[in-house]
């Protein structure tokens, strides 16, 4: 049984109400976060797209396509190529959230032509042909004569079920692409073991169109890396209450709701910093060092370019200059894969015992 068959008879319970308004709420002060970071957008999405395609990775993909950890930061760049399917899939999601975050391109648009060239592009160089198709199924009406369908058919007809009811303005957007969602990955739309991560990934695309612009600002894949199990555990639940006819989606729906909110509620805090930043009125690279001297003995200049965002390379690299040439720290390597390292002070030992025995009277 389908979710989007019931939608209009689920009960809401009090507290994904409650947990919902204040998520609008929230929602309704993005032109203030827009005004707030607005200087620095261009570097804010290219940071976010990086990390969504990290962690992503990291939560749906790593167990069936490893990735040494040194190597997520090197295939960020546009030089870099990819050596297995592994990597081919990562640098795929790099390109897909940087689609989404970073490139003036169209609104996504929910109907068969986006969602099978998001499957295409994501899975292209990964999956073999046979898989890279709709999934058919069906049963044998006699000995010899057999009849299948193609998903593509019954994917198109509960996208058409799905536009009348959002036409309808009936259902809240959020609950309906969290329906969505999960029939999309019940049905297996694909002939290929990761529907469940396309439509994750279809679902978060749909709640940046529906006005969630915080996710523009921090990596929500990052923090849904914090709670995967659970994530998996409610799901896991709906799978089988699915399969009985009885799936209940409100669990799934104050999940996301309650981690929507503390995304705006960490993104309250960094705006907070942010501004801060910009109107600091002391010396910046004062400010850096003390950023410096509070990060482990071992860092990176990106270290400090995600605490400070509004601060521009160039203090950066006078702070990172003049504490060298003081030698508190010191660089090791070159390039974007450069670190810097604390350099520990000598103790002066001091003599008491020669003092002690200083003739006075001399």
């Amino acid at each position: 049984m389908k979710s989007l068959d019931k939608i209009k008879v689920n009960l809401v319970t009090h507290e994904v109400f409650k947990n919902t308004t204040a998520l609008y709420y929230e929602m309704g002060k993005t032109p203030v976060y827009e005004a707030v970071f607005q200087k620095n957008i261009d570097y804010i999405k290219n940071q976010v797209a990086n990390q969504n395609a990290e962690y992503f990775f990291k939560i749906f993909f790593v167990a069936d396509f490893p990735i040494r950890e040194n190597r997520y930061r090197t295939l960020l760049l546009d030089s870099s190529v990819a050596n297995n399917k592994s990597e081919q899939l990562y640098k795929n999601l790099i390109e897909i959230f940087h689609k989404i975050h970073v490139e003036n391109v169209e609104p996504f648009n929910l109907h068969l032509g986006e969602i099978h060239d998001l499957f295409i592009l994501l899975f292209n160089g990964v999956l073999s042909k046979e898989q890279l198709k709709y999934r058919r199924f069906g049963k044998k009406k006699g000995m010899f004569l057999s009849e299948s369908q193609s998903m593509r058919e019954e994917l198109e007809k509960y996208l058409d079920e799905l536009a009348s009811i959002s036409k309808e303005r009936s259902i809240e957007p959020i609950f309906l692409n969290l329906n969505f969602m999960v029939d999309f990955i019940n049905m297996e739309v694909f002939d290929m073991p990761y529907n469940h991560s396309l439509g994750v990934l279809i679902f978060y695309t749909l709640m940046l169109e529906n006005h969630f612009k915080a996710a523009n600002y921090l990596s929500f894949f990052q923090r849904l890396n914090l709670y995967k199990v659970d994530y998996q555990e409610i799901f896991n639940r709906i799978e089988v209450q699915s399969k009985q006819g009885i799936p209940d989606l409100m669990p799934l729906m104050n999940f996301f709701i309650n981690i929507f909110n503390s995304f705006y509620m960490e993104l309250k805090e960094v705006s907070r910093d942010y501004q801060y930043d910009e109107d600091l009125s002391i010396n910046k690279t004062d400010y850096v060092e003390n950023t410096i001297i509070k990060l482990g003995d071992v860092f990176s200049k990106e270290d400090i370019r995600e605490r400070h965002p509004s601060i521009s390379d160039s203090t950066i690299n006078r702070t990172l200059k003049r504490l060298a040439d003081e030698n508190i720290i010191r660089a090791v390597g070159v390039g974007r894969s450069a670190k810097w390292v604390k350099i520990a002070k000598k103790e002066t030992k001091h003599k008491f015992e020669g003092q002690i025995k200083l003739d006075l009277d001399k």
